[in-house]
């Protein structure tokens, strides 16, 4: 099949949209925002208010423009709170992988084989490290690469400083289980398996939210794994989260953030709060969250 869609003028696109019954009450209003989000983009936000299986795209009776641009507002200041929840939780991330494998390992223990369960991904990992430290040119690097000869390669404090959450993610999924990645599990208050599965969820999400892609109904396809005695506060209300809905990944933001510092996970949680309570009509079942769940005591 050759696909044949023409490109279509703002003016246009706002009258095929009125043609599918969306109501535009501001036709000059609807082409701005149209022009600063595009089409294609507010079109994962259409498919919500149309019909199931309708070959023409019809929404459903009495959805405006307004509704649509308020459900990609909420997922757009969704994206930004999960942003700088999961940032937090990387820099904690890299200081723990940091320390405990040094202490343990040496200051370049991720460039020893003997620490990794897989000999391929060691490899892969390394040349992906590589990749993000030859970008780099902080003060730091440009420093260690002028002094010293040997190692090559900086100390791992300095490497993951500049290293993405996927590497360090990655790097942390292929570290042999040790009296290190066990205090590592600790300090986050899970086992090393669960944390592991955490780290690389996050990572993913993370990505979805740099790119500014749509999140709040998103079925996750890297899946954690949930833990079955979590050895601090976990949410009691409902059954046991999904593993592939927005829900789970609030809960493990939490979680983390609880264990690394209350105030910043108190912060995510009256966000998050205020979040839904702006937007009342968006609805949370979509995203596995339960029925009273703001009464838990994990979310006080």
């Amino acid at each position: 099949m050759i696909y044949s869609k023409p490109a279509l003028p703002f003016a246009q696109q706002v009258a095929l949209l009125q043609s599918r019954g969306l109501l535009i009450t501001d036709v000059a209003e609807a082409e701005r925002a149209l022009a600063r989000l595009s089409y294609y983009r507010l079109a994962a936000y259409f498919l919500s208010f149309q019909t199931p299986g309708d070959p023409t795209h019809s929404f459903r009776p009495g959805t405006t423009l307004e509704t649509v641009i308020g459900l990609y507002e909420f997922d757009e200041a969704l994206r930004s709170l999960v942003f700088r929840a999961t940032g937090t939780i990387e820099i904690a991330l890299r200081a723990q992988l940091a320390y405990h494998n040094a202490l343990l390992w040496g200051p370049h223990w991720y460039e020893n084989p003997r620490t990794a369960i897989s000999s391929h991904r060691f490899q892969g990992n390394l040349v992906a490290l590589d990749k993000d430290l030859g970008r780099a040119h902080e003060m730091f690097l440009d420093h260690y690469r002028a002094t010293y000869s040997s190692p090559q390669r900086p100390p791992c404090w300095m490497a993951f400083e500049v290293a993405s959450f996927g590497i360090v993610s990655k790097l942390l999924h292929n570290l042999r289980s040790s009296p290190a990645t066990k205090a590592i599990g600790a300090y986050f208050g899970v086992d090393d398996v669960v944390l592991k599965s955490w780290a690389q969820m996050l990572s993913y999400v993370r990505n979805i939210c740099a790119h500014h892609s749509r999140l709040w109904n998103r079925t996750l396809t890297i899946k954690p794994v949930l833990p079955r005695r979590p050895r601090n506060l976990w949410p009691v209300t409902g059954p046991m989260p999904q593993d592939d809905r927005l829900y789970i990944v609030l809960v493990v933001a939490a979680y983390l953030l609880d264990a690394i510092d209350p105030r910043a996970a108190v912060t995510f949680k009256q966000e998050l709060k205020a979040l839904l309570q702006a937007h009342p009509t968006i609805p949370q079942r979509v995203m596995d969250f339960p029925a009273n769940w703001q009464q838990d005591v994990f979310w006080q």
